[in-house]
C-alpha cells in the first residue's frame, strides 16, 4: 500500500498524462482512477496470499521452499491464463460476440478450422473506451479459448489487415508458444527462487535471524528483481524468435504480404512506435522484433513464397 501511494503520481503521469499528451488515451480522470483502484485491489488480493504462501513454504521447507513455490507458480500461471477471458478481461473491458455471418468472423473461423483449433467464437473488445491502440489475439485455454478483436482494429484496419494480424496470433497457437512460454517463464522463476534461497541463507547466517523472518523481504524482493531482469534477457531473445516464426506463419497461411506490411505500418504510426530502436535496447528489453525489421522480413520473404509486397519506408 505504501509503495502504491508513493508510485501513484508517476503511474498517473505515465499512463494518463503522457498517454493523453500523444492522444493515445481516451479515458477521463475518473475512469482512470476506477481502473487503477481495480488493478490495485486485484493485485492486493493476489499478492497477499502469494507472499503468505511463500513465507509459509520457507518456514515448513527451509531448504526446498523454492521447489514448492515454483510448482505453485506454474499452477497459478495456467489458472490465470484459463480465467483471463471470463474473469480478468471483463473487469476492465466489455466483450461483445460478433455474429457468425460477419465476413471477418467467417475468415478468422476458417483460419482456425484450417489448423484444427476450436474457439468459443469471435468477440469484439471495446479498446476505444480506454485507448486508440489496436490488437487482435487468442485468449484463454481449452474451453475458454476465443478470438478477441479490438474495436479500434475493426474500425481502422482493412479486412485483409485484420486477418493477417490475427493469423500472426494463430501462429503462436500452431507452434504452442503459450505452453512453451509458460514453461520457460516458470523455469526462469525456478532459477530466480533457487538463487534467492541461497542469498537468503547467507544473509540469515551473517545477520543471525530466522530464514523465514519478514526482515528478509527487502533482500528477497531485490534478489528476485535482479535475477528476473538478467533471466529476461535470454528469454526475450527466445520470444523474438517465436515472433519471427509467427510472422512467417501469417504470411504463408494468408498469402497477404501487402496487408501484413500495411498493418505493421499502421501499428507504428498509430502507436508512435520506434520502427528501428537502438540495437542494445531491442536486445535487452524487446519481446518482439522491431517493426522495421518485421516489415523488411516480409518484403524479403516474398522471394521465397512469391508474394507481392509493397515497399514501405518508415
Amino acid at each position: 500500500t505504501a509503495y502504491n501511494l508513493i508510485s501513484l503520481p508517476l503511474e498517473f503521469y505515465t499512463s494518463y498524462t503522457f498517454e493523453h499528451k500523444y492522444h493515445f488515451s481516451t479515458q477521463t480522470v475518473k475512469d482512470w482512477f476506477k481502473d487503477y483502484l481495480k488493478s490495485y485491489l486485484l493485485s492486493l488480493s493476489l499478492a497477499v496470499p502469494i507472499m503468505e504462501g511463500i513465507y509459509w513454504a520457507i518456514r515448513i521447507f527451509p531448504l526446498n521452499w523454492y521447489l514448492i513455490v515454483s510448482i505453485f507458480t506454474i499452477f497459478l500461471t495456467v489458472l490465470l491464463s484459463y480465467l483471463s477471458p471470463i474473469w480478468l478481461t471483463p473487469l476492465f473491458f466489455k466483450l461483445k460476440k460478433i455474429e457468425e455471418d460477419n465476413e471477418l468472423a467467417q475468415r478468422l473461423i476458417r483460419l482456425c478450422n484450417r489448423i484444427n483449433t476450436k474457439v468459443k467464437g469471435v468477440y469484439e473488445i471495446n479498446f476505444s473506451s480506454k485507448t486508440t491502440k489496436a490488437n487482435a489475439y487468442l485468449s484463454g485455454l481449452g474451453n475458454t479459448r476465443r478470438i478477441v478483436i479490438a474495436d479500434n482494429l475493426l474500425e481502422n484496419f482493412t479486412l485483409d489487415e485484420a486477418e493477417v494480424v490475427f493469423a500472426h496470433e494463430l501462429g503462436h497457437q500452431v507452434h504452442k508458444d503459450l505452453i512453451k512460454g509458460i514453461f520457460w517463464i516458470n523455469l526462469m522463476y525456478l532459477g530466480a527462487f533457487y538463487f534467492t534461497s541461497l542469498i537468503l541463507i547467507k544473509i540469515s547466517f551473517y545477520l543471525r535471524y530466522e530464514l523465514s523472518d519478514i526482515s528478509n523481504f527487502p533482500a528477497f524482493a531485490l534478489s528476485m528483481v535482479v535475477i528476473i531482469f538478467l533471466g529476461g534477457i535470454p528469454l526475450n531473445f527466445y520470444f523474438r524468435k517465436r515472433e519471427w516464426n509467427a510472422d512467417k506463419f501469417a504470411l504463408k497461411i494468408t498469402q497477404k504480404g501487402d496487408a501484413f506490411i500495411t498493418s505493421m505500418a499502421k501499428f507504428t504510426n498509430r502507436d508512435l512506435a520506434d520502427a528501428y530502436p537502438y540495437p542494445l535496447i531491442e536486445f535487452l528489453f524487446y519481446t518482439h522484433p522491431s517493426i522495421g525489421k518485421r516489415i523488411n522480413y516480409a518484403q524479403n520473404f516474398k522471394k521465397k513464397i512469391g508474394l507481392k509486397c509493397k515497399k514501405i519506408i518508415l
